[in-house]
């Protein structure tokens, strides 16, 4: 993950960490980890395993993708989307999956092409 990336979680994660009324060292307890890792992770100099995402978000009673992205997903943006495919006939599934896990590759695919490398300068 790229060093842009890990600061903006860094920040969410402190401003959830506040509102919720923890301190640093409170948040790390409850989390079983230490205080400088907390510190290391909102100032974007260290990652955090799923594990840790886990149970911040347990922690923090927010969505990992609050955490991650900064804003949840609104369901109605896909309902009707979701709709369509909840009425088709269960035997389509296996294809539909098939279908479905080609188009992600390649959206993912698509969007490595236009990300920076890791290692390229930052924008300011």
């Amino acid at each position: 993950m790229d060093a842009k990336r890990m600061r903006a979680i860094g920040k969410r994660l402190r401003e959830k960490r506040e509102q919720a009324g923890y301190t640093r060292e409170q948040f790390a307890e409850l989390c079983d980890i230490s205080s400088r890792f907390v510190a290391n992770i909102e100032s974007g100099t260290s990652s955090l395993s799923l594990d840790t995402l886990l149970s911040f978000c347990l922690i923090l009673s927010c969505s990992s993708d609050s955490l991650l992205f900064g804003e949840t997903v609104d369901p109605t943006v896909w309902g009707d989307t979701v709709g369509k495919i909840e009425h088709l006939d269960i035997k389509y599934k296996k294809s539909f999956d098939h279908l479905l896990n080609g188009v992600l590759e390649t959206i993912v695919a698509a969007n490595k092409e236009t990300d920076p490398p890791n290692n390229a300068p930052e924008e300011t």
